[in-house]
């Protein structure tokens, strides 16, 4: 509302210092054009032009002319007459005497009087004629007004002269005998229509009764180098006398009502106030309210009546784009949703609970769509949400919709998330196909936080829910804690990478044929100085989540290869295991980082061995690409915890794998349990018959060695041979092997 207040505010000071003054009479010049039409014939102008003069050979034609003139005009038929002249001084006492008398025979003779004038710096002093003559014949005031830059013309209905009211001549010669008022003369009369005859052809009888009878007439000076002219609005310099012609004409039409600004300016405000009360202001309102209030004066014109719109325009125009500009910040141009950020100026009770429904892959669904495109979706996507959280107010920020509901207890809660995620359970229309939708929803019921930092938390939330593959995370004060303290551990491993604090321990790998130690897993270990030991999987998620695994992953390869150059100083022939990440893959630098890192420690790359978990994704057909890159430099690649994941056959077919490592669970219940021995057969039958290698891990007896042999397997690993150890034990271990063999 103080956008709304500070338009009208503007608007009423343009209105009451005339602002916009000469762009209104410019915008009423235009629509006298376009309204332009012929003046009637009841008004005759008598010019005294040029032929005029030269015919009586004069500067002027003197008053016993004038008195002729006047006798000539009502023998014609005439009905009033008017000069344009004030007869101010007296000349030829004959000549005064004639036009004094001709005054006096033709009572409805009017002679013009100026009273003075004062306009700020411009004093112009009375004009008065002769006592004779104000004595002889009536009196009628050539007073007007012209606006600046000659842009418009006010006329008085009558002036006040010596105590009384005067009418003048344009009031005279239109008959008119109302109130006294000032009146905007109406341009839209063209000036060049109105009846003229010249003073000369009156003089001479030349001019047929017909043109003057019952006509209403005004003598003056037309002729070229008069001083008496004045500048049509955007138009030339035309005589003085025309301009009272076409006064008389404007109000024989009626007496021109002029309402001012304030009636549009009421009706600027009013579109305002109604386009405030919009969630959405429409742009298409405004432009529509301005075009009518350009388009409505000049219907009012046709009525007689005046209105000034420059101050309305103005209110409406800084209103409309001071409106549309917070709009702007509220509202996303691409999708026309509301933005984040206009909720985060609502101030919600703290009954409200804020709610985040992340899109999966939104960018992918729409890479190929138009903005309008994508608000369609959006819309659909939330027009389904509206059937349950009615009322309420939906923003959207990248690919998650937020949103305020009333708060729910915990059951329901439940129930009401579980509702949501089922709404998306169908595909959604998007560019004439359907697409299904994976949902995560984040909810924060940190009822005392600020609401931007609960919507941030909300959002968060539903990103977490997303990395966790779950459908929903509700952010209560637990998980905040929880939260809280895997942002300062991220902040710690940061440091302690920066340091070289994060270690790397190795476990052993075994050749069941031989009983040598072939080479190493390389498993991370953090010990935090307050938390303790930190679980890897812990650590690899966090770094996932928050963006450091690529971090994360050269720091573990580099140390790895940095442990590995030392052991194959004992055993040439010492191969290192490497975990990754499946992020991680995505990355084509990882093969530039491989290749640099091999170099550096002069690790040959057969002797490598990345270990993709066979949980991982191969839809990213970086993946693939990545792994395919890296088996062509020769690193070996193994299938991690086969049996655990995707479908096993498909994807060790996919995997340009070197090794099948069988999952620990399987390995553990081999002794008790006939399903498991007989998976880990077919395993290692299946890793020998595409060629490669099948490996163990989690041995930890002699009888699970002893079987494992027996089935053909190649490696394994576990407490069995060695727990992982740091580095300073596995060359010690390796040391006194070489020495024992």
């Amino acid at each position: 509302m103080k956008i709304v207040a500070m338009a009208i505010g503007i608007g009423v000071i343009a209105g009451l210092i005339e602002l916009g003054l000469p762009a209104e009479d410019v915008y009423r010049a235009v629509r006298s054009e376009i309204r332009s039409h012929e003046a009637p014939s009841d008004i005759v102008v008598v010019t005294i032009d040029d032929a005029t003069l030269n015919e009586l050979q004069t500067d002027v034609p003197d008053r016993k002319q004038d008195a002729e003139l006047i006798d000539r005009l009502f023998e014609a038929g005439a009905t009033r007459v008017f000069f344009d002249k004030a007869y101010a001084d007296p000349t030829n006492p004959a000549s005064d005497a004639a036009l004094a008398n001709a005054l006096v025979r033709n009572p409805e003779t009017y002679i013009a009087v100026a009273p003075p004038i004062d306009e700020g710096v411009n004093e112009y002093a009375a004009l008065i004629p002769s006592d004779q003559f104000k004595q002889s014949g009536k009196l009628a005031s050539m007073e007007g007004h012209s606006a600046p830059f000659n842009l418009g013309y006010r006329f008085p209905t009558a002036s006040s002269f010596e105590g009384k009211l005067i009418p003048s001549i344009s009031a005279g010669l239109a008959e008119y005998e109302g109130p006294a008022k000032e009146y905007r003369v109406d341009f839209g009369i063209d000036i060049h229509s109105i009846k003229r005859v010249s003073y000369i052809d009156v003089l001479k009888g030349r001019v047929g009764r017909s043109t003057l009878e019952n006509a209403n007439v005004v003598v003056g000076q037309t002729f070229t180098g008069t001083s008496d002219m004045h500048y049509e609005p955007l138009g030339a310099k035309i005589p003085g006398v025309y301009f009272h012609a076409l006064g008389a004409h404007t109000l024989r039409k009626g007496v021109p009502v002029d309402l001012g600004w304030m009636p549009a300016l009421l009706v600027s405000a009013a579109v305002l106030l109604w386009q405030a009360s919009q969630i959405k202001p429409s742009r298409r309102t405004s432009a529509a309210a301005i075009a009518s209030l350009l388009t409505v004066p000049l219907g009012l014109d046709y009525l007689s009546v005046g209105i000034d719109v420059f101050p309305s325009i103005l209110c409406l125009g800084i209103g409309a784009v001071r409106l549309d500009r917070l709009a702007q910040k509220m509202f996303d141009e691409a999708t026309g949703c509301l933005r984040v950020e206009a909720l985060e100026q609502l101030q919600p009770d703290k009954d409200m609970s804020v709610f985040a429904l992340k899109i999966r892959e939104f960018s992918f669904i729409t890479r190929n769509s138009s903005d309008q495109v994508i608000t369609k979706f959006i819309e659909e996507a939330i027009k389904r949400l509206s059937a349950t959280e009615t009322g309420a107010q939906f923003a959207f920020h990248k690919d998650t919709i937020v949103w305020l509901r009333p708060r729910l207890q915990p059951n329901d809660l439940s129930d009401h998330l579980e509702g949501l995620h089922a709404l998306f359970r169908t595909g959604v229309g998007h560019a004439g196909a359907t697409v299904d939708i994976a949902a995560h929803i984040g909810v924060d019921e940190n009822w005392e936080a600020s609401i931007r930092s609960r919507i941030a938390t909300a959002i968060q939330s539903a990103e977490d829910a997303l990395h966790a593959g779950t459908h929903a995370i509700v952010a209560n004060a637990e998980y905040l804690e929880q939260r809280d303290k895997r942002l300062s551990l991220l902040s710690d491993l940061d440091e302690a990478m920066a340091r070289n604090s994060v270690q790397i321990a190795y476990q052993p790998k075994i050749d069941l044929q031989t009983g040598r130690t072939i080479g190493a897993e390389a498993l991370l270990r953090w010990t935090h100085p307050s938390h303790g030991a930190i679980p890897p999987e812990d650590v690899i998620e966090m770094a996932e989540t928050h963006k450091r695994i690529d971090d994360l992953t050269i720091y573990v390869i580099d140390t790895a290869l940095a442990g590995a150059r030392l052991a194959r100083n004992i055993n040439p022939d010492f191969h290192i295991a490497i975990n990754m990440s499946a992020i991680a893959l995505t990355r084509v630098q990882l093969i530039y980082d491989m290749t640099f890192l091999m170099s550096k420690h002069r690790v040959p790359a057969d002797k490598i061995i990345l270990e993709v978990t066979e949980t991982a994704s191969l839809d990213d057909r970086r993946v693939t690409a990545v792994m395919a890159a890296l088996r062509e430099f020769g690193i070996q690649i193994s299938i991690d915890d086969f049996g655990t994941g995707q479908g096993a056959l498909s994807y060790i077919k996919r995997i340009p794998g070197t090794e099948v490592k069988i999952d620990r669970t399987f390995i553990g219940d081999m002794l008790s349990s006939a399903e498991s021995r007989s998976v880990v057969q077919a395993t290692i039958n299946i890793a020998h018959s595409l060629g490669k290698r099948a490996a163990a891990e989690g041995v930890e007896d002699a009888e699970t060695m002893k079987l494992l042999i027996e089935m053909g397997c190649d490696h394994a690993q576990g407490y069995y041979f060695a727990p992982a150890m740091p580095l300073n034990e596995m060359l010690l271990e390796l040391s006194e092997k070489r020495a024992a063999a």
